[in-house]
């Protein structure tokens, strides 16, 4: 559908004319013939753009435009007269209008209507950039970070207060544990929201790149430097820096942090010109750097800097009792079709023994698997991946607390089992030779598990 323009003149002629001219374009047109009118044509209807005269008697074209943003902060105002001055029209531009143009609009039809189209294409703009933004913050919302177990619920206190604050944080913890979604959660829930979120990999950098990739370089710097160029704070300026994987940077390598953290201020490689950044600081790290200063790899002036503020993320094994809410999140968030998948019980224990040396993501990446090779919309031991399968791998016990030895003994059985099995071609009497058991006694567990073997899914 072609978008909707208001068109407010009290010139009867002049309002017939150039309604006439816009609808002729293809757009959609509402016209008014006062301001008082029009404002309220622009409450009732869906306008993408109003064009509006300056000189009316009940609300001129001025006050219109004020009114407007009042409802509509957004929406485009093109100001037009025939009585138009320089101080007028600064002052239309000044309240925010988004051009001013002199009557008669025929003369210069073209410009206008090229006008037209482009305050219609940045409004579009804004709007999917203001989805975008939504989408995003709303994405690292707090219950988007999935957790019940204590250590959680610890971490999400500290978020409430880390969020009001503007100090440097430190987020420590075993990669795929969400460190990042942490550490945007913090920007997208703190005053800086609205302003720039960087982010950069600092282990990525080699030594020669990284003052240059930081701070920016000025053109001559060295070679192939041909302008200058803005470095990672300064392209944070007023928002905010995450620095991932900052225990990968060299030890001869950390100083370069120093100044930047402790006076907010920077040169860029080959200036002298020292620039002032305002930018929050947030560093995420898979190393403890508490035992990395011990062992000599880390700076203890840096790492006291850095730490103001610290959140350890736990690792998956150490909340399992979290593991079937995160399943269930994964689950809605992965599946394609219109019935919803579900996952039996006996998978979620299961899963429960595992030790998750990826965590949440190892996770997140098992559920998308089991959703793609399940047969029908319920997932069964079947449907694990091979990798959780293949192999002992220790068991996780949350504490020292009671465990179901029956239920890990059963599904170590069925691992092995299915393992044989399939190593077999799904020959029972093969696998039952490799399993030390007779062919009756594989069959019986075969059943007792509920096994499905290929040859016989189809009778």
């Amino acid at each position: 559908m072609e978008p909707t323009i208001l068109v407010v003149d009290d010139e009867p002629n002049a309002l017939y004319t150039l309604s006439q001219m816009l609808a002729d374009e293809g757009f959609q047109v509402i016209s008014a013939s006062a301001g008082r009118e029009a404002l309220e044509k622009a409450k009732k209807h869906s306008v993408e753009l109003v064009v509006t005269d300056v000189k009316m008697p009940d609300l001129n074209g001025i006050d219109l435009l004020n009114e407007i943003r009042q409802i509509q902060p957004d929406l485009p105002v093109i100001i037009m007269t025939a009585y138009g001055t320089i101080s007028m029209a600064v002052e239309a531009l000044r309240q925010g209008a988004y051009y001013f143009f002199e009557k008669p609009i025929f003369n210069h039809e073209d410009k206008f209507l090229t006008i037209i189209r482009q305050a219609l294409k940045t409004r579009k703009l804004e709007q999917e950039l203001g989805d975008l933004r939504r989408e995003v913050m709303e994405k690292y919302s707090f219950p988007n970070i999935i957790g019940d177990h204590p250590k959680m619920q610890r971490i999400f206190e500290q978020l409430t207060r880390i969020c009001e604050t503007d100090k440097t944080v430190l987020i420590q913890g075993e990669s795929g544990t969400g460190k990042d979604l942490i550490a945007k959660s913090i920007h997208f829930n703190s005053p800086r929201r609205h302003k720039p979120l960087v982010t950069v990999n600092c282990g990525a950098l080699t030594e020669t790149l990284l003052s240059s990739e930081l701070f920016g370089h000025s053109r001559g710097a060295f070679t192939g430097a041909v302008k200058d160029t803005i470095g990672k704070f300064q392209a944070a300026d007023g928002g905010t820096l995450i620095l991932e994987e900052m225990g990968e940077v060299p030890l001869h390598s950390q100083k370069v942090f120093l100044k930047v953290l402790e006076e907010k201020s920077l040169e860029p490689v080959g200036s002298h010109r020292t620039q002032k950044v305002d930018v929050r600081i947030i560093v995420t790290t898979n190393r403890d750097l508490r035992q990395e200063v011990d062992r000599g790899n880390f700076r203890q002036d840096l790492y006291y800097r850095l730490s103001i503020l610290s959140i350890t993320v736990p690792p998956l094994r150490e909340r399992i009792s979290d593991l079937p809410l995160l399943v269930d999140y994964f689950l809605k968030k992965f599946q394609e079709g219109p019935r919803p998948v579900t996952i039996e019980p006996a998978v979620i224990e299961y899963m429960k023994t595992l030790s998750w040396p990826g965590n949440v993501r190892e996770l997140a990446n098992a559920v998308q698997h089991m959703i793609t090779f399940c047969r029908g919309n319920r997932i069964t031991m079947d449907d694990l991946p091979p990798s959780l399968l293949a192999g002992e791998r220790p068991e996780s016990v949350e504490g020292r607390g009671e465990i179901n030895l029956p239920l890990i003994v059963s599904n170590l059985e069925r691992k092995w089992i299915l393992s044989k099995l399939q190593e077999c071609g799904w020959n029972k009497e093969r696998a039952s030779r490799m399993l030390g058991m007779t062919r009756r006694m594989l069959i019986d567990r075969i059943r007792k598990y509920n096994i499905s073997i290929p040859s016989e899914r189809n009778h």
